[in-house]
């Protein structure tokens, strides 16, 4: 399983997809069918009964079908940001459930740079998908440093301009993190807005005090909501009407605090 340090969680190919997006919907489609069936009603997941299912077999299966798509020629778009935002999610749970991880990512080091799936050529790390692509190889962590160097051909997957939505549909396996669904080409526009709209209504909020409490993706990113438009801009867009939107408007810096964040698995493990 593994390369060159990586974790490859695909290396057996499966039959070849209709065509990218269908591979990786697919793929999606097959994690969150295999997660429905294994939620208790108490809402906990039993991940060693889900370990040992056929619908998890089927589900990781369809990872194999990344082998066989070319990544230079997926388009760009909607379909290309689809495509990647359902590959960094299927990515990150199988990744959970590959490595028997009980309480956090953080149990595995390096969990986000190692874990990954071969597309066609490539092999892409879960880091690489998130801010190699998603974020058109934008510089993150402590070195500031780009995933892609000049001469590395992964560097024309990036997406360009990026969508700051994308960080309401992705997830890193965390309590924090958003709840993703299966997103497609057609009604990706809607579904990230959507996503926005959920996720800010949950995460911005007034605290006793009257200060303005947000998530910490809204700090770690700020970068990419700025060219976006800004953070604010983004807040009054999808706030609904009241008390916090009221707070938000017209402030050179929307956000008072974060929160910390919860690194426990958003998919909380049955006893």
């Amino acid at each position: 399983m593994r390369w060159l340090g990586r974790i490859v969680l695909n290396e057996q190919e499966a039959g070849t997809a209709a065509s990218a997006a269908d591979a990786a919907e697919s793929l999606q489609r097959g994690m969150l069918g295999a997660i429905g069936a294994f939620t208790r009603p108490d809402g906990r997941l039993d991940y060693r009964a889900l370990r040992a299912s056929p619908e998890w077999a089927e589900a990781a299966a369809r990872s194999g079908a990344l082998r066989s798509i070319r990544a230079g020629e997926l388009g760009g778009g909607a379909a290309r940001l689809a495509f990647w935002i359902n590959v960094y999610n299927a990515m990150v749970f199988h990744g959970i459930v590959a490595l028997r991880i009980r309480r956090t990512v953080r149990e595995v080091r390096g969990f986000f740079a190692r874990v990954s799936y071969r597309v066609g050529d490539f092999v892409l790390s879960a880091d690489e998908v998130e801010h190699g692509i998603l974020r058109g190889n934008a510089r993150h962590g402590l070195l500031r440093r780009r995933r892609f160097g000049a001469r590395d051909p992964r560097r024309a997957l990036a997406v360009h301009p990026v969508d700051p939505r994308i960080h309401f549909a992705i997830t890193c396996g965390a309590r924090s993190c958003p709840p993703v669904g299966a997103y497609r080409a057609a009604a990706l526009d809607q579904q990230l807005d959507l996503a926005a709209r959920n996720f800010l209504n949950q995460e911005v909020a007034l605290d006793a005090r009257g200060c303005v409490t947000c998530s910490r993706i809204l700090r770690w990113y700020a970068a990419d909501f700025a060219a976006g438009g800004g953070l604010g801009a983004t807040l009054l867009r999808y706030l609904d009407v009241g008390p916090v939107r009221d707070a938000v408007g017209g402030r050179a810096r929307p956000c008072d605090a974060y929160r910390a964040y919860d690194w426990a698995l958003q998919h909380a493990p049955a006893e």
